[in-house]
């Protein structure tokens, strides 16, 4: 597919990616599950994943995802410190409520530095 779309680049099996090899995640996957939250918005999961070894191109450090249990939707941004955390997470919170006019009842995190906001939390009335 790359090859059709650019045509001038070449082939070489013997190559080895050095971009593969770094960004690829030290920790293993959560086992796989069957069961969802009932309706969209009322269990969202929050991760932050960093520092990477090598930045990104415009010096990002940090991936936050946020995802969605019942549809599995995935957030992604991409953050150049943690401090960035909170006003990413406050600001999907708004977006839902405004957006799907519903409201996000449950965050699953992993008590995380980027994630203390017991204010917030109880302002809102989300459980985490």
């Amino acid at each position: 597919m790359l090859k059709q779309s650019y045509p001038i680049l070449t082939l070489n099996k013997h190559i080895v990616c050095d971009t593969c090899y770094h960004s690829k995640q030290k920790r293993l996957s959560f086992f796989n599950s069957d069961s969802y939250a009932s309706c969209a918005f009322a269990f969202i999961h929050i991760d932050i994943w960093g520092p990477c070894n090598v930045t990104s191109m415009n010096s990002y450090k940090y991936v936050l995802t946020i995802v969605d249990d019942h549809t599995r939707f995935v957030w992604v941004f991409l953050l150049h410190s943690k401090a960035e955390t909170q006003s990413h997470l406050k600001n999907i919170v708004n977006f839902v409520e405004i957006q799907f006019d519903t409201k996000v009842k449950t965050i699953r995190l992993d008590n995380g530095s980027g994630f203390i906001m017991k204010q917030f939390y109880g302002e809102t009335g989300i459980v985490h």
